[in-house]
């Protein structure tokens, strides 16, 4: 196996990278949403505001106006673990994941 093996799935690692940082933020947002005033100045709050705001306004366009917004939060959570998954099955399929092995 030649030495840097793992550089020929970055097609694989940069979309999974990126689902899971953003999983991470989400998670971020839900925690210090117990903490500040959804209308809050403090410069963290903003930033993960900012980060994650796409992605959670485009989970509140299909989930129901009767969900609190911090639970919309974790609905786009479980849509990124989902898109997640989905892409590692469908790069596994494809041959194009990194397996364990010799």
């Amino acid at each position: 196996m030649p030495a840097d093996a793992s550089s020929s799935f970055w097609l694989f690692h940069l979309p999974q990278l990126f689902l899971a940082g953003l999983m991470y933020t989400l998670i971020g947002r839900f925690l210090l949403s117990l903490f500040f005033h959804p209308n809050s100045d403090k410069v963290i709050w903003r930033a993960f505001k900012t980060v994650t705001g796409p992605f959670v306004n485009a989970t509140r366009a299909i989930t129901p106006l009767a969900v609190p917004d911090n639970i919309v939060v974790l609905f786009a959570f479980v849509w990124a673990l989902f898109a997640r998954l989905g892409l590692f099955m469908l790069f596994l399929k494809l041959g194009l994941a990194p397996t364990a092995g010799a």
